[in-house]
């Protein structure tokens, strides 16, 4: 795989100047840890309209979900384990996952620290047949924990850690510097199903935004490649 062949110049120094690495980690935490809380909300000159909330199972499982950064090295078991995964799918030539123009520029890795079978093991998902490629080994999370961008946010021990990872040609060959934008959109639609599935089998996660590009890219066996890191997801109890 090459660069983006100069089709899209902005997205690929955007996404540069936004790398994080251990020299710039420290300013990065240090913006979100001293934010205002209060975000405040849109304030309209008219009577509000109220709704009824729904009363479903979909609604219970989105009411349940919240960020947890707390972790207690459990283990994940089989059938967790493809319930995660199966939000990611491929049934019937159906995606679950919607995506610009059918390009599907996000592909789903993992990291296992605790999962039986997987202990240390670096997984790619197949999405057209709901398997997991071996792709080899990797440290525990103590000893990777410096390169997510966690510092001393995350405590104990999670089970594993998914990352959704961005190949720009597949999307920016059809639109542009906007398949930039589309391919970060598409990664919160995995994202968003990941954490309903991580509620639903009463799992926590929290995401990792600040993941070190180059580190994690090594790790995934994609040094060399045009990939891009987008996002980062841990999971345990």
């Amino acid at each position: 795989m090459t660069k983006n062949q100069n089709l899209s110049p902005l997205f690929d120094l955007y996404w540069e100047n936004t790398n994080l690495n251990d020299k710039n980690i420290l300013n990065f935490v240090n913006n979100f840890i001293n934010e205002e809380k209060d975000i405040g909300r849109i304030e309209y000159p008219t009577n509000d309209i109220k709704l009824d909330y729904p009363k479903d199972k979909l609604y219970e499982i989105m009411k349940k979900r919240e960020s947890n950064r707390n972790y207690n090295n459990y283990q994940i078991n089989n059938k967790q384990l493809s319930s995660l995964f199966s939000c990611f799918s491929e049934i019937n030539n159906h995606r679950l996952i919607s995506s610009a123009g059918g390009k599907y520029p996000i592909e789903v890795y993992a990291l296992c620290f605790n999962v039986k079978n997987l202990n240390n093991k670096v997984v790619y998902y197949n999405y057209n047949d709901n398997s997991l490629s071996i792709v080899g080994n990797c440290k525990s999370w103590s000893d990777l924990k410096s390169i997510t961008g966690a510092v001393d946010l995350i405590t104990g021990e999670p089970s594993i850690m998914f990352v959704f990872v961005g190949f720009p040609d597949r999307v920016i060959s059809k639109y542009g510097e906007r398949g930039g934008r589309f391919l970060l959109i598409e990664s919160g639609h995995y994202i968003q199903n990941l954490l309903l599935r991580v509620t639903y089998e009463k799992l926590k996660a929290v995401e990792l935004g600040g993941l070190y590009d180059n580190d994690i890219k090594n790790i995934l066996g994609l040094k060399k490649s045009n990939a891009i890191i987008t996002l980062g997801v841990i999971c345990g109890k």
